[in-house]
């Protein structure tokens, strides 16, 4: 049977909580307080079972001192009673509940104007045509209105007949598919411990189920539920529900606690918003206000995008920054009141729950929110992709479009890619990339035609994607169009050495010859290379493998060596220690007749090469002579 959280809302004295009581035979004022002052100080429950399901009555305060615990009575209703005086009229608090109602998104209403019976009589009309007047430009005004009493009963019948009408037409989506719990209250029972209350906004929720109490993420077990103070198997969603917890005490349920999964995300300190502002209210970018989401309230400072002020009854995008973590859930409606003299200011609708940081003139991020409000799918994917460098998260796209990732994959277009588990791009994105990271590669090798390839760290631009760039990179060497080494990237045609002038041939082959001539004992880079055309001739004979380039980590130099060099190296070695014979570093330093500053460098390159094995601090001489191979050309 389908369950509908009813707000009922309205100026003080002007009958709500009698009104309550007549419909469901419960009364909602419980506090010894409330019965001394004849008014409620916070929200009264009910409930009544009518033929198209049960509806729960959430009598809501109507004084202006108590607005904060009728927003928190309001977040979980999908519609609302509407309570107004015939003596009195639409009242201030009236007045600023409706926009209260409207803000959260509640579009469904049945307005009963009670206290019909102290009406003179032939007035009711006129009053009740008044009452239709000040609802004008109200979210309810064309909600039906019934005249009732619930001190003679006069017209409770009808209005009955109206709820129960209500309850079968008003939907319950959208809402989570994972159980969330906005508290709204928290107490102990002897012999069972810690309760928690609120109006189920999720999926259903059993008996032994482990969730978590955020802020905090508080782990906690369900021992048991209660609903309309019935024992409960399963709560579904739109039910009030008392929810008996294990693993926390009452004194440490935070206040505005949301009992929810970890599919919810956890609490957060930045928030993207839409705002919808009153009429008679404007906003200054970093102006702070009051938030209420669910049942929870904190000071936010108000970050604008793109404005530096928002005029009275405008809409915008914004984020909010808290002082403390809040839970929200994306799509969940707020208010914003001011802080000092407490005034309801406007609303918002939650796009993006757990933002990052981001700049007021950041126009992707816009996009992004525009694409979430709208509700499109794969333009929020694409957004999003355009947002992040050209990749995204599939559970980025499934948190703020409110779908799981699952259903999400089917619902996206076709220009949107899965290319690596849980992340996408899109076609134009790749396109875009590979153009990209061509004409970087071109230019480079135009600009430096020796060099026989692009340093991977100059393809990497930080406004992309990492894991786009790879793979991008991939894709590149899998057709063939580049051709990837130690030293980076390079189009598959580019010959270095056929770029080379003859000058240039002439001068790489006398830097190869003063390598060559240097055996062990090579000279200082700074004696041989006199610019930076020299430094990308020596590259280009390193990757050539005509020499080696060794770095002596202990002395922050680099030795290089000629491959003729590591070759005679090699076989000296070979034939002063034939395996199985070991040797220390020393003794191949004395073998070779060469210096600390080589040796080191050099047996660590035969390390890595495998022509040398190393056990401690000795070494042996590899079996196969094959691996001398990799010393460079001619190695065999």
């Amino acid at each position: 049977m389908a369950a509908l959280c009813l707000v009922v809302i309205g100026h003080v004295d002007h009958g709500k909580t009698a009104l309550v009581q007549r419909l469901t035979g419960i009364d909602t004022d419980r506090l010894a307080e409330e019965k001394a002052r004849g008014l409620s100080i916070v929200a009264g429950y009910a409930h009544r079972t009518y033929a198209s399901g049960t509806v729960d009555f959430v009598d809501a305060p109507g004084h202006s001192d108590f607005v904060q615990a009728m927003i928190s009575a309001a977040a979980g209703a999908r519609a609302a009673l509407v309570v107004i005086s015939a003596v009195d009229g639409i009242a201030a608090q009236t007045r600023e509940h409706l926009e209260i109602a409207g803000l959260l998104g509640l579009a469904d209403a049945v307005i009963a104007v009670t206290k019909c019976d102290l009406l003179p009589p032939g007035t009711l009309d006129a009053r009740l045509d008044a009452i239709r007047n000040g609802l004008a430009g109200t979210a309810f005004a064309g909600a039906p209105m019934l005249p009732c009493s619930s001190v003679t009963g006069i017209g409770v019948e009808a209005l009955q007949g109206a709820i129960e009408a209500l309850a079968r037409r008003v939907p319950i989506g959208p809402l989570p598919t994972d159980p969330y719990l906005p508290v709204d209250r928290a107490f102990s029972l002897p012999g069972r411990g810690t309760v928690v209350t609120g109006t189920l906004l999720g999926g259903a929720s059993t008996p032994g189920a482990a969730l978590l109490l955020q802020p905090g993420a508080l782990p906690v077990t369900i021992r048991g539920l209660h609903s309309r103070d019935q024992a409960q198997e399963e709560v579904t969603a739109g039910g009030r529900t008392a929810a008996n917890l294990r693993g926390v005490a009452v004194e440490d349920v935070p206040r505005g606690a949301v009992l929810c999964d970890a599919a919810a995300g956890p609490a957060s300190t930045c928030m993207d918003v839409q705002l919808t502002l009153l009429e008679a209210a404007g906003l200054k970018h970093m102006q702070e206000v009051r938030m209420h989401v669910g049942t929870a309230h904190a000071v936010a400072q108000i970050r604008l995008f793109g404005v530096g002020r928002l005029a009275a009854g405008a809409q915008g995008f914004a984020q909010l920054r808290f002082r403390h973590p809040v839970m929200a859930r994306a799509g969940q409606h707020a208010i914003l009141r001011r802080l000092s003299p407490p005034l309801t200011l406007g609303g918002a609708v939650v796009l993006d729950p757990q933002a990052a940081q981001a700049r007021a003139g950041d126009g992707a991020r816009q996009q992004v929110l525009r694409a979430a409000l709208a509700g499109d799918v794969t333009e929020l994917a694409l957004a999003l992709i355009a947002a992040h460098g050209g990749a995204a998260d599939l559970q980025e796209v499934a948190r703020l479009a409110r779908k799981d990732a699952t259903s999400l994959r089917a619902a996206l277009g076709p220009g949107v890619v899965a290319f690596a588990p849980g992340r996408i791009t899109s076609a134009d994105a790749i396109a875009d990339c590979r153009r990209a990271m061509l004409d970087a590669i071109a230019a480079h090798h135009a600009r430096h035609p020796a060099r026989p390839a692009v340093p991977l760290s100059a393809l990497s631009p930080r406004t992309r994607a990492p894991d786009l760039l790879r793979h991008v990179r991939q894709g590149l060497i899998g057709d063939g169009t580049c051709r990837q080494s130690d030293r980076g990237l390079a189009l598959a045609q580019h010959d270095p050495m056929a770029a080379l002038t003859p000058a240039q041939l002439d001068r790489l082959a006398g830097i190869g010859q003063a390598f060559r001539s240097g055996g062990l004992t090579p000279p200082a880079l700074s004696q041989v290379l006199s610019g930076s055309e020299d430094q990308d001739l020596l590259d280009l004979l390193v990757a050539r493998d005509e020499l080696a380039a060794l770095p002596n980590v202990a002395l922050k130099q680099t030795v290089v060596l000629h491959g003729e060099t590591l070759r005679a190296a090699a076989m000296a070695l070979r034939t002063a220690f034939p395996p199985p014979a070991s040797f220390t570093t020393g003794e191949a330093r004395a073998a070779l007749a060469t210096t600390r500053r080589v040796i080191v460098p050099l047996l660590e390159h035969f390390d890595t090469l495998g022509v040398t094995i190393r056990a401690d601090d000795r070494r042996g001489m590899a079996e196969d002579l094959a691996r001398l191979r990799d010393l460079g050309p001619g190695a065999d």
